[in-house]
């Protein structure tokens, strides 16, 4: 399997290369790559670039860059996904889960019930973005989801794009699972391009809340009988998602 690494750009065809920092020392001590060996690079934007390597030490790599060819194809409909923060690791794991299936964007929520409430500038978004970029060069994505600065529902819901879908753990009998809401928006799922799923925080959505989602168009759906941790949920939601529009399973 040829490695993948992230750089923050890639170089034209058949240009030079030069890797330093943390990355040679992986290429060169971790991984032990050698002289002759290929390496693929990519920047986020949707392209690989495959580097022959000529040098390889703990100081500095370098090689040229053998050929440029567009990377896998991303998913048919970009799955934004509104999580809310949950505490621990949790949500670091949802960013790893949900970049490895293909959600285009990631939006950390605040909705009412929140218990973690980062500010625009908090220090976990760097890190968030390394655990993105790291999920999509292990599952072999070329395109980076976006990790967003944090929004208030209201906020969040007033600038979702395409179809919005709000699972609701106290959603009415009479509420359609979240497999038919997306199959009886196919349609309109694929003319927009995109859907916007919400996730509420560990104590749920408030009630006026849900209304104002309804409100905007959104439809209230049911994720089954069980009672899903919000970043369980999150994942499911993508997946039922990506699954509707063919580009899972």
């Amino acid at each position: 399997m040829t490695r993948r690494f992230y750089v923050e750009r890639i170089p034209a065809d058949h240009g030079a290369v030069t890797l330093a920092g943390a990355l040679a020392q992986r290429i060169a001590k971790v991984l032990r790559l050698r002289a002759g060996d290929d390496v693929v690079l990519f920047d986020g934007d949707g392209e690989d670039a495959r580097v022959r390597l000529d040098r390889v030490a703990a100081s500095g790599v370098s090689g040229r860059v053998v050929e440029r060819v567009a990377g896998p194809p991303e998913p048919h409909v970009k799955v934004h996904l509104y999580q809310s923060i949950t505490k621990g690791e949790r949500f670091a794991w949802l960013l790893e889960k949900g970049t490895e299936i293909g959600v285009a964007r990631f939006v950390p929520l605040i909705a009412a019930r929140a218990v973690v409430r980062p500010g625009a500038e908090s220090p976990k978004a760097g890190r968030w973005r390394r655990i993105v970029v790291e999920a999509a060069e292990q599952c072999g994505r070329s395109a980076v989801p976006a990790v967003e600065a944090p929004q208030r529902f209201d906020e969040a819901l007033a600038s979702a794009p395409g179809v919005l879908v709000l699972p609701y753990e106290s959603a009415d009998e009479g509420e359609r699972n979240m497999q038919a809401a997306l199959h009886g928006e196919i349609d309109a799922l694929f003319a927009l391009g995109a859907v916007s799923i919400f996730i509420g925080p560990e104590g749920g959505f408030e009630p006026a809340e849900v209304e104002r989602a309804k409100d905007a168009g959104a439809s209230i759906v049911t994720l089954g009988r069980r009672v899903l941790r919000s970043e369980t949920a999150g994942l499911v939601a993508a997946t039922l998602a990506l699954h509707a529009t063919g580009d899972l399973g």
